[in-house]
């Protein structure tokens, strides 16, 4: 499947949402933002700020990040995702694609962990590096796809 390019990549959580975005040919992924939920700041800010950047970037695709794995309480995350994917595609008219990000958190963890940082301290940055990882394994992957079809 064919994305257009830049996309902004999405690791949704509960309390942080970590923001990637691709360069315009699609080949690096770069760590955006850590957008933070809280009482004061509620959802919709959120959603105010992706917009923000969908337009400053001129994304043409969003990838959410979405676990694969079939337990409960991923079946309970995955349905705020796609009530988030639903409401986020219809504000900014692009269209989401969905990555399976099911190990990304713990692979943020460990590049995090070998540079040195205290996982604690870093706990904003680790949702960025997530969304960023994600969204290079999808680059990457589309790349391949593109190679074998050329």
């Amino acid at each position: 499947m064919q994305t257009e390019k830049p996309i902004l990549a999405i690791d949704y959580g509960e309390k942080n949402i970590g923001l990637a975005v691709s360069d315009s040919k699609g080949i690096i992924a770069t760590p955006l933002d850590v957008l933070k939920i809280t009482k004061k700041r509620g959802l919709e800010r959120v959603y105010e700020d992706i917009l923000m950047f969908v337009e400053e970037y001129r994304i043409k695709t969003i990838l959410i990040g979405k676990p694969q794995i079939f337990q409960e309480t991923y079946t309970k995350s995955a349905k705020k995702i796609d009530s988030f994917a639903k409401k986020l595609s219809s504000l900014t008219n692009t269209p989401v694609v969905f990555q399976d990000e099911s190990y990304s958190t713990i692979q943020a963890q460990n590049v995090l962990l070998s540079l040195g940082q205290n996982i604690r301290s870093s706990k904003g940055k680790i949702d960025m590096i997530s969304a960023t990882m994600f969204l290079q394994e999808f680059l990457n992957s589309e790349k391949k796809d593109n190679e074998k079809h050329s």
